[in-house]
């Protein structure tokens, strides 16, 4: 079922130039045929931004017909019927949405960059939330309620003035009100029943109806992550994200089941999800194997679960967990699951991961719900250079000078001899005019 790989040499040719999204340059149908020609996703994304500037509200609704199947007269959501769409969830999942939106507001307020000062130095640095963000929520095969908690909540822990979500209409022009209860309990501020690439570019450019945001962030499809790459310096975004992805690390006395449930919680996702394990014996690998099989009858989206598995999974044995480990800084997973007993000895080992999850008890689903961190989480390898969705990326930290003279002029002359090594003389002035006379 997984393909193998044996040896870390061959797992490092096969996973170092990896990418699990697309760059945009992909030669793909329209995106639902609103425009006449094929085109990537990137040549889209740029077409419906320059629509969407262009003609505003009045354009979202076409394309939105056309892609979504329902046409819109009013995006935003009346306040009551967020407000009553818990009404149709049971008790014990508000309760779970509640749960959810407590741990993760406890967990980012820990994650808050604080102003400073230094008034012998003379320098600090005053963090301030931006005052606009916009979530998008996919709508794809699942409601996915948990991620308005995962990137709504954050918004609010760090301060932000506004929040709007943004995500697909159902049938009724309604989103789900699983999406809707947790709008309401992430105290989110307007929803906007549009998404796909319209739903970015109107949050990029504002439109009568979808007031323009300073940051937006979310995951989404293909043609979501092109408008978000294409908006980047016109508002600020928090990732640019791909299909999802897991790699768990197991040794010959790990739960077989535990590391097959890993996989397919992953593997259910998208038929392009990335389930990958590392073993350290191919009897390890027919165990979990025998274990995917087994579950994957119980899955009412076990052909989903099994495309990914098929196609972008993997099996890696190799020699050692610290092999193993060299396996993941390469691959540098969204998720990273060490399911052996001692993982926790193992996180200092650990640099390239979206998320560690050490031991079987520290499942990655938790993380997915109610355990504190944002699931949105770099992809694709990005992990080498990016970090989960916080609340610090909602901040502007912004540094500042307030020297008294003793401690400008113990630098002035400093400033001043840099300036004429690179031949700016009005900067070196500038900096001797300040000094002490």
């Amino acid at each position: 079922m997984l393909r193998r790989i044996h040896g870390l040499d061959a797992a490092i040719v096969a996973f170092k130039d990896r990418s699990s999204k697309s760059d945009g340059n992909e030669p793909l149908t329209d995106g639902g045929g609103v425009y006449d020609a094929a085109m990537t996703p990137d040549a889209f994304a740029e077409r419906v931004i320059a629509d969407v500037r262009s003609h505003g509200d009045q354009f979202v609704r076409r394309i939105s017909k056309k892609l979504d199947g329902v046409e819109i007269d009013e995006f935003k959501v009346p306040a009551n019927v967020v407000a009553e769409a818990k009404h149709q969830l049971r008790p014990n999942e508000v309760e779970g949405l509640q749960l959810a939106a407590r741990r993760v507001g406890d967990f980012q307020a820990r994650t808050l960059p604080q102003s400073w000062r230094d008034d012998v130095e003379g320098y600090g640095e005053v963090a301030h939330p931006v005052q606009s963000a916009g979530c998008c929520i996919p709508g794809g095969t699942a409601p996915l309620a948990s991620t308005v908690i995962m990137t709504a909540v954050p918004a609010r822990v760090a301060g932000v003035p506004y929040v709007c979500v943004v995500t697909p209409p159902g049938k009724n022009g309604v989103p789900h009100p699983a999406v809707l209860a947790a709008c309401h309990i992430a105290g989110v501020d307007d929803v906007f029943a549009v998404g796909g690439a319209q739903a970015v570019a109107a949050l990029a450019v504002g439109t009568e109806s979808i007031p323009k945001v300073d940051v937006i962030c979310g995951p989404g499809s293909l043609w979501v992550t092109a408008a978000k790459r294409r908006v980047y310096g016109m508002v600020g975004v928090d990732g640019i994200y791909g299909p999802t992805e897991t790699m768990v690390i197991v040794n010959d006395n790990s739960d077989a089941a535990v590391a097959a449930a890993d996989l397919l919680a992953q593997a259910e996702h998208d038929v392009v999800a990335a389930p990958v394990l590392v073993a350290l014996s191919d009897r390890s690998v027919d165990a979990v194997e025998s274990e995917l099989a087994t579950q994957l009858e119980r899955l009412p989206r076990a052909e989903i679960a099994r495309k990914a598995l098929m196609g972008r999974g993997a099996a890696v044995v190799v020699d050692s967990i610290a092999e193993a480990l060299k396996v993941a800084e390469v691959f540098a997973p969204e998720h990273l699951c060490l399911g052996f007993a001692g993982a926790n000895e193992m996180l200092g080992d650990v640099r390239h991961a979206g998320g560690i999850f050490l031991g079987e008890r520290s499942g990655e689903v938790m993380a997915d719900y109610v355990a504190g961190p944002s699931h949105v989480m770099p992809t694709g390898g990005s992990a080498r250079f990016s970090s989960a969705l916080s609340a610090r990326d909602f901040i502007r930290v912004t540094p500042f000078l307030d020297m008294d003279q003793s401690t400008y002029d113990s630098i002035a002359g400093a400033a001043s001899d840099l300036a004429r090594l690179e031949m700016l003389e009005a900067h070196a002035l500038a900096a001797e005019i300040r000094r002490k006379r």
